[in-house]
Parts: C-alpha cells; sequence; structure tokens
C-alpha cells in the first residue's frame, strides 16, 4: 500500500482528498485517493469501487473539549457518526470492500464485540455470508437487530481462551475465509490517520494522541500516515484495563516473552477480552512506534474509572460533558455499557494528573466508543462450552445447524 501526500506540498495533499464527501460522512471516500492499494492501475481504481459500495458511514469529527490543569484536551469523536457506534465501522467498510474484490461469499472472524459487529453489518448489506464468534459473557453488549438476516450467524464461545482456536478450527475445516487480515486493519486505521492529518495541517499541531488499545492497530496505522508524510509526531500514549495489558506489561518490562498474565476477571471492558494480542503479530510494528514517538502505556483500573466517571470538571461530569457535544454515552442498569472509549479520556486525564502530560501541552483523544447500539437480547444460533465441541464431529454439527439455523 503506498501512500501520496508529502510535506511541503499542500496542493498534492489537497489533491488527493474528495472534498465532496465530508469526513463526518465517510473518512473511507474522503481519503480514499490518496492510498494506492494496488500496483496494477485498473485493480486499485476496482477496490476503490468497492470502498464507495460498501461504505455506509465511517464519520469522525474533532472538536475541543476540555482545558484540565493547563493542557488543552482536543476530543476525536469516533463514535457518534459511525455506523455501528465505534471505530470499527471503518474496519469493516475496509475489510468487507477487500472480500467483495477477492470474491469472497462466506467470511468469518472472532471479536469481543466491536469489532464482529462492525464485519456482520458490513457483511450482511454486501451480501456475504458471516461467522460471528464472540464471548458468551460478551453477548449483551451487541444488537440482536444485526443477526435477523439468513446469512448472519452468531457462535457464543464459554471459555474466551478458546476463541481463537473455536473460530480458526471451524473456518479452516469448511474452507471459509477468516478475516480481516492484519494489513487491512493497517489500512483501516491509515484512514484515520489522513484525519488527522489534515485536521492537524489546517488547524494546530498536538502535543499528544491518545487511544485505548489491545493488538495496536490503530496507532501503528495512524502513525505511519504521520511518519511518511514527515510532520513532526505527536507522542503516543495508549491505555489499557488494569485487569487485561498484556502490552503496556511487555513495554514496560522490555521482554515480549512477558510471562505475566492478567486476570480476566472483571475486566473493565469485555469487549477487550484477549490476553494474548500478540498472536496478531503487531507487537514489533508497535514498539517501533512508541521508540519512533517517544510514546508510552498506561492503565486504568475499576476506582480510576468509576472516580473521573463521578469527578467534576468545570462544574460538570465528563458523560455531562460528552452529552453537550452531542455524544450520549449508553448506559444500562446504571452502568456504562461499552467503556473503551472513555478509558482513553480517563487515562488522559490520569497521566495529566500525574504529570506525565505536562501543562501547556495539547492532547487529541480517541473516542472510540460510547454510543452502543446493544438491546441485550443477541441470541446465539451455536454454543460452544468447552474444548471437547472443537472435534471434527462436532463442528461439522455446528456448521449444519447453522446453515439450518435461520430460513433463506
Amino acid at each position: 500500500m503506498k501512500f501520496f501526500p508529502h510535506k511541503n506540498s499542500e496542493s498534492s495533499f489537497e489533491k488527493v482528498i474528495d472534498i465532496h464527501i465530508p469526513a463526518s460522512e465517510s473518512i473511507v471516500r474522503r481519503y480514499k485517493n490518496a492510498f494506492r492499494f494496488y500496483d496494477d492501475y485498473d485493480k486499485d481504481a476496482c477496490f476503490k469501487k468497492w470502498l464507495d459500495k460498501t461504505s455506509i458511514q465511517e464519520g469522525v469529527r474533532i472538536s475541543s473539549f476540555l482545558k484540565y490543569r493547563g493542557v488543552m484536551i482536543f476530543l476525536m469523536d469516533e463514535t457518534s457518526l459511525m455506523c455501528t457506534g465505534t471505530l470499527k465501522s471503518t474496519d469493516g467498510c475496509v475489510s468487507i470492500a477487500h472480500c467483495k474484490m477477492n470474491g469472497f461469499e462466506k467470511v468469518g472472524f472472532e471479536s469481543g464485540g466491536n469489532a464482529g459487529s462492525a464485519m456482520t453489518e458490513y457483511g450482511q448489506r454486501s451480501g456475504i455470508e458471516t461467522f460471528f464468534f464472540v464471548p458468551d459473557g460478551n453477548l449483551f453488549l451487541l444488537d440482536s437487530t444485526l443477526f435477523s438476516s439468513p446469512g448472519t450467524h452468531l457462535v457464543s464461545v464459554k471459555d474466551t481462551s478458546l476463541l481463537k482456536q473455536t473460530a480458526r478450527a471451524f473456518l479452516d475445516l469448511f474452507g471459509i475465509s477468516h478475516i480481516p487480515e492484519r494489513e487491512w486493519r493497517y489500512e483501516a486505521s491509515m484512514f484515520r490517520g489522513m484525519f488527522i492529518l489534515e485536521y492537524i495541517l489546517k488547524n494546530h499541531p498536538v502535543d499528544w494522541f491518545v487511544q485505548t488499545i489491545s493488538a495496536a492497530f490503530g496507532p501503528i496505522g495512524i502513525y505511519r500516515v504521520l511518519n511518511n508524510y514527515g510532520i513532526a509526531l505527536p507522542k503516543f500514549l495508549g491505555i489499557q484495563q488494569q485487569a487485561n495489558s498484556p502490552l503496556f506489561n511487555s513495554w514496560k518490562k522490555q521482554n515480549t516473552e512477558h510471562e505475566e498474565k492478567n486476570t480476566k476477571e472483571n475486566l473493565l471492558t469485555k469487549v477487550m477480552y484477549d490476553s494474548e494480542p500478540f498472536t496478531y503479530g503487531t507487537y514489533n510494528d508497535f514498539s517501533e512506534l512508541l521508540s519512533s514517538a517517544q510514546g508510552d502505556l498506561s492503565t486504568v483500573n475499576h476506582q480510576e474509572f468509576y472516580y473521573y466517571v463521578k469527578k467534576k470538571f468545570e462544574g460538570k461530569t465528563i458523560p455531562d460533558l460528552l452529552y453537550e457535544k452531542g455524544i450520549h454515552i449508553s448506559v444500562k442498569n446504571e452502568d456504562i455499557v461499552e467503556k473503551t472509549g472513555l478509558i482513553a479520556l480517563f487515562g488522559t486525564i490520569k497521566a495529566i494528573d500525574q504529570g506525565i502530560i505536562s501543562a501547556g501541552t495539547s492532547v487529541l483523544c480517541s473516542l472510540t466508543s460510547g454510543m452502543s447500539r446493544s438491546d441485550g437480547k443477541a441470541k446465539p444460533d451455536f454454543y460452544v462450552t468447552g474444548s471437547e465441541d472443537i472435534s471434527e464431529d462436532y463442528l461439522k454439527k455446528m456448521f449444519a445447524a447453522l446453515c439450518g439455523t435461520k430460513k433463506k
């Protein structure tokens, strides 16, 4: 994948932007011409047509949010204008465009919730049959209407440590394509990078960029764009939930073979269930990013999260301030449904309190989620309760049940 704009060439930058498509509508369609996805011109043009066709709504916006202890916090809203309510809508659009380009008719994926919902939404709208493997404890995070179509299948896995293994075994057995590929995830994040780059060039630089991370596909793609263009890189601060923070532990110990594992009990954000993100092969790229961007990692625990939920800033809570910006954080049973985006925001405030982010600087914080479409009614088409359910005979039984569950 090639990236066109270069530093000190504003006209070149402007030429690759579709000014008729606002970023609040789709960063995919606005910035698709900034990239060359295929060396062959015709293939590249064909893929970009698929991006146009698969796009639904992948909107992003940035606004000033809060000045706290002399630090100006700008908010990158990647929830209120996204089709599925999270930044994963961009991943869904890019991945399904690749699937259409490659002629895939059936695809499968494992996810804690957000990515899987996006792949399901974009896949079914493009006529692709989807198989979504999700932790059983995360079903409440899903929107049941996503799975009403005959070609959308939902499988819950009780033991999250078996989620990847179950999905791969099933998909391999029946020759179903496993998505998304690692580079597709980087590509999706590079669209976000283009949005940030345009904002910086047309408005002002920022000293820090903050995002909640799991395998860190997001910042890797974003910083590819910023680095390739040649601007001064904002420092990166990645935030993980303390209950499951393998990248944080490894980075702090400078050892990718770090053996300590966090408990998955009482996860603050259940969508980030994965205790072994190293399996995606992103750590080396991420380590290079942290070095080049003078980056660091931090964590937020339960006590800190709920402290910052209640804390008043200029007389108002963070949820109140977000509401004023048109971001209505979803709450059920008096608790926030999807906490991932807020973890980054609270991690930012924690870093300011600790003096890591100093007065007189500015921060761009990505709110990757918050406005959930969950209705708590999603029911799986099939359950996997243990390792014995990954036998070939059982997987064949699962396939037969899934394909016969919904009337075509």
